[in-house]
């Protein structure tokens, strides 16, 4: 009798460890917007995130509805905004995305959230950049600017990529810290989609950043044009870096 109880009880102790274990450690919540020239990326992404969450244990959600993001955000530590931005939502729900920034809680922008057709000063700063063009879908070197960074731990300091490398104007330089730059001495940074030339932005080139922004914390990156990126070990692993970061980093004083 005693040998039993002492096994009901080691295994309800067991138990409770495992539940307190599995406790997610933070909430995502993901915004999407279909468009042109990235819907197809929207199922992949999902399907990486809902295998991200259940492998580094955090709540995950996703939503397309702006009605949806502003109801649900309250209760979410990072919102990503994943080739989605300010256009589709109305000053109440800029309202409520400016309060979790307020709150000290965390936003991820990926890829085409810097593509905004409406300019909104105050969503400009949080992503750090205007998008303004790219040229033609090509390989680059890529240089990992801070390897103590989480979405750079497990990048190599050359890191070779193919994207849309996507020039910016408005950038904040004195305020994001960049992670990743690409050297346009590595692909024809002229080679638009028609016949006059692009311009680079010369030797200072960054691709993804990070700044504490309004009480919280931003982290951008330009990585992830096609829905290939979603499927590739060491895209997914930067993402969940900055992801960690937006959840759990530094606070603004």
């Amino acid at each position: 009798m005693k040998t039993r109880i002492l096994q009901l009880l080691c295994f309800i102790i067991l138990t409770f460890n495992t539940m307190a274990f599995a406790q997610d450690q933070f909430k995502v919540l993901l915004f999407t917007v279909q468009d042109t020239w990235h819907y197809e990326c929207i199922p992949s992404a999902v399907d990486a995130f809902h295998k991200m969450a259940a492998e580094q244990q955090f709540k995950f959600d996703w939503t397309q509805s702006p009605e949806d993001l502003a109801k649900k955000l309250p209760s979410y530590d990072v919102v990503i905004f994943l080739n989605a931005n300010a256009d589709n939502l109305t000053n109440e729900q800029l309202e409520v995305l400016k309060a979790h920034l307020n709150n000290g809680k965390g936003f991820v922008g990926v890829h085409s959230t810097s593509d905004s057709e409406i300019r909104n000063t105050w969503f400009d700063d949080l992503i750090g950049g205007v998008f303004k063009d790219h040229p033609q879908f090509q390989a680059a070197v890529l240089t990992n600017h801070d390897s103590n960074f989480p979405s750079n731990l497990h990048l190599p300091e050359k890191w070779l990529w193919s994207e849309e490398w996507y020039n910016f104007k408005s950038l904040k330089s004195d305020d994001i810290t960049v992670l990743l730059s690409v050297d346009e001495n590595t692909y024809d940074y002229q080679k638009g989609y028609d016949e006059i030339p692009l311009e680079g932005m010369g030797n200072n080139h960054p691709i993804a950043w990070y700044q504490l922004y309004d009480g919280g914390r931003s982290f951008y990156t330009t990585l992830g044009h096609k829905p290939e990126a979603f499927q590739n070990k060491m895209y997914l692993d930067h993402l969940f870096g900055g992801i960690y970061w937006a959840a759990k980093g530094e606070k603004k004083q």
